[in-house]
């Protein structure tokens, strides 16, 4: 009779068959993402798990305590399978879809880069106007990709919903964590709605907040108006040599893709983790690009510097990315810093201090956005009304951001997994960190050896604690919503200086 091996050997092949998926998905993202497949020569594709071995892994590592996360990463890539091929087709009817405006032809996958460079007010209406119809065109597509997702969720893998199957991978009910977003956007709506309508005059003096759309604040967020003179202030090659110092280069494992145009959609594309990390950006010509590079490189800095004795399970399997998005938002913090520009590049010029003014007022409304969009997901799913969501997202997305959104964007708003609350929790984290290293070590606390290896320790726990936990290692008990995770900005922006 063959002696049947042990339960621990079992459980481990089955964790590393699980973790070679998982990287030859994440390799493969990454070769997509920079268009040439050499990411990928001579590999071949592992075959997709199915039900059984799904429902196997489960029985074992179950749906709670430490092992939890093995059954959570074979049930993501499980629904990921099924929603992919209905995902293919959809992306293959929007990249039909086109958007005519004053005589131009603009993709509908290229309306938000088209937006950011736009200066025209009249050309974003007539945009809106195009995006609406095409939204209406392309919504049952987008919503057979969730009714996918849902079905997979519940038909096959036995959660009652796909809130259940959410709320199984995270540590606080979304309940505690709606109610904190709302005490957070509470807190100063009214001096918001001043700021964001002075920051509109400035950057357009005929577009006032009671007729601003979306599209205006993609146009203010992108900040193209202000990049006159930017290449001048900021250098890829300084940006580089910084992040060399923290260890992030070609000789730890990261690895630079500078690939298509401007404005392009950046990703971080951890292959392994620590080891392997792909940044794919585009050409680093105005503040946008010079964000979107520290943003990955801050996903890069959680990634290499995670350590390698935490269990590989708790390391590589994510079932959140709010600690590494923390680190993505607080390089982008700092990357708009008028201390770092300065120490970083040289320049004395003026410009400086109204861009830092002006990016913390970007931060403000974005971080308002994701508070929106979660606490409308998590109600529309609560009472499972995917489809149905429109008419609560376009008020709660006006009454907390100021701009009107188009209810026929919604479906093309959603977020899987509550991604949204990951981002808003990683807003308010990356804000009481950057106060946090402040206070310790000053306004200039990434000129100090000692700052920077604290942060390194920081990134050493990786992601085995959700967001609340990792924020009160660091620093010593302070809470998010506590300790005023909104930086300051000035009620008045005041001119630019050229």
């Amino acid at each position: 009779m063959t002696k049947r091996p042990p339960e621990d050997s079992i459980n481990q092949t089955l964790i590393d068959e699980l973790l070679e998926r998982i990287r030859f998905q994440r390799l493969s993202d990454a070769s997509l993402q920079i268009g040439n497949g050499v990411l990928l020569s001579g590999q071949e594709a592992p075959v997709p798990l199915t039900i059984d071995e799904v429902q196997e892994i489960a029985a074992r590592f179950g749906r709670k305590g430490p092992g939890s996360r093995v059954t959570f990463a074979a049930e993501e890539m499980f629904v990921r399978s099924r929603v992919e091929p209905v995902q293919a087709m959809f992306s293959q009817w929007m990249a039909g879809s086109i958007a005519q405006v004053n005589g131009e032809n603009i993709p509908f996958g290229e309306i938000i880069t088209w937006c950011q460079d736009c200066h025209d007010m009249e050309a974003r209406r007539k945009l809106a106007k195009e995006a609406r119809s095409l939204c209406r065109f392309l919504a049952p597509m987008s919503h057979a990709t969730w009714q996918a997702l849902t079905a997979a969720v519940s038909e096959e893998l036995g959660y009652p919903d796909y809130l259940s199957y959410c709320k199984a991978r995270r540590s606080r009910p979304f309940k505690m964590e709606a109610e904190l977003c709302g005490r957070i956007l509470d807190v100063d709506r009214t001096t918001y709605m001043e700021q964001v309508e002075e920051w509109l005059e400035d950057a357009q003096a005929d577009v006032s907040l009671s007729d601003a759309t979306r599209f205006d604040a993609i146009y203010l967020l992108g900040m193209r108006y202000m990049d006159s003179g930017a290449e001048s202030l900021i250098s890829r090659d300084a940006a580089l040599n910084f992040f060399s110092g923290l260890g992030l280069d070609e000789n730890t494992g990261v690895h630079l893709h500078f690939e298509g145009r401007s404005g392009r959609q950046s990703y971080c594309v951890p292959v392994a983790i620590p080891g392997k990390v792909h940044v794919i950006t585009g050409p680093v010509t105005g503040w946008l690009d010079w964000e979107a590079l520290f943003h990955e490189m801050g996903h890069a800095f959680s990634f290499i510097h995670t350590s390698p004795d935490i269990p590989v399970e708790h390391r590589e399997f994510l079932v959140s990315g709010a600690v590494s998005e923390t680190f993505a938002f607080l390089f982008q913090r700092l990357c708009m810093q008028e201390s770092f520009l300065d120490a970083l590049t040289g320049s004395k010029s003026p410009a400086l201090s109204r861009i830092e003014q002006i990016h913390q007022m970007k931060f403000k409304v974005l971080t308002r956005r994701y508070g929106a969009k979660f606490l409308i997901e998590f109600e529309n799913f609560s009472k499972n009304r995917i489809s149905r969501g429109q008419d609560l997202y376009a008020s709660v997305m006006e009454r907390e951001t100021g701009f009107f959104y188009d209810p026929e964007t919604y479906l093309f708003d959603l977020m899987p997994d509550f991604y949204s609350l990951d981002y808003f929790l990683a807003f308010e984290a990356s804000s009481i960190l950057m106060h946090w290293l402040e206070k310790k070590f000053d306004r200039e606390w990434f000129m100090k050896q000692e700052a920077l290896n604290e942060l390194k320790a920081w990134a050493a726990l990786g992601s085995q604690y959700d967001l609340h936990e990792f924020v009160s290692r660091v620093t010593g008990g302070e809470k998010l919503g506590k300790g005023g995770g909104q930086q300051e900005t000035n009620s008045t922006l005041g001119p630019i200086t050229s």
